[in-house]
């Protein structure tokens, strides 16, 4: 489970289907949120990770699934 901020390598992996060039890694599912902050934030979630990781929680508010790999 990786959190990023940037929607330029969130575009690269959705181009890519899951897959940021040189790594060999996919992820299956991208979810987009606010967090406590109030800073825009995409969570990446990996194969072999549950797909529900990124919730409504305390740090997580309106979490949208913006892209799975199907």
């Amino acid at each position: 489970m990786a959190t990023i901020n940037s929607r330029a390598i969130v575009d690269e992996l959705i181009k890519g289907n899951g897959i940021y060039p040189g790594d060999h890694i996919r992820v299956v599912k991208i979810v987009e949120y606010t967090n406590d902050w109030g800073g825009q934030c995409y969570g990446l979630i990996y194969a072999d990770e549950p797909w529900d990781n990124y919730h409504e929680s305390q740090f997580v508010h309106n979490p949208k699934t913006i892209w799975e790999f199907i």
